[in-house]
């Protein structure tokens, strides 16, 4: 019997060494979820936050486009519409120039009948 209780002191001091490990490995492992729950949430956070970002930039982008297009666009229409206006009045002058040399010529033919 003597020689069981040293073995089972021995083995009980095992068990209690065995225990404190055990409760020690368990809350490093617990203080290691904890801090990938907060990684895997600040992850997701920053892909939120990223798409927004990206979203806003596309939108952004995509109105500086559009209204560097119209503008372009309408500098050109007002070029051409001011290119027609001055069309029709050199079109007019030409008119107006014929008129008066046809009513020469009638004149000149009148004048000589």
């Amino acid at each position: 019997m003597q020689n069981v209780d040293p073995e089972f002191r021995e083995m009980q001091h095992e068990v209690i060494d065995q225990g404190k490990r055990l409760s020690r490995v368990e809350g490093e492992i617990q203080q290691l979820n904890r801090t990938a729950s907060d990684n895997v949430k600040q992850t997701i956070w920053q892909f939120v936050i990223f798409t927004i970002t990206m979203g806003a930039i596309l939108l952004g982008g995509l109105n500086y486009q559009t209204n560097a297009l119209r503008n372009e666009f309408n500098a050109r229409f007002d070029k051409i519409e001011q290119q027609m206006k001055d069309m029709e009045k050199r079109l007019d002058q030409r008119i107006d120039n014929m008129a008066a040399r046809f009513e020469d010529l009638k004149q000149e033919v009148r004048g000589r009948k």
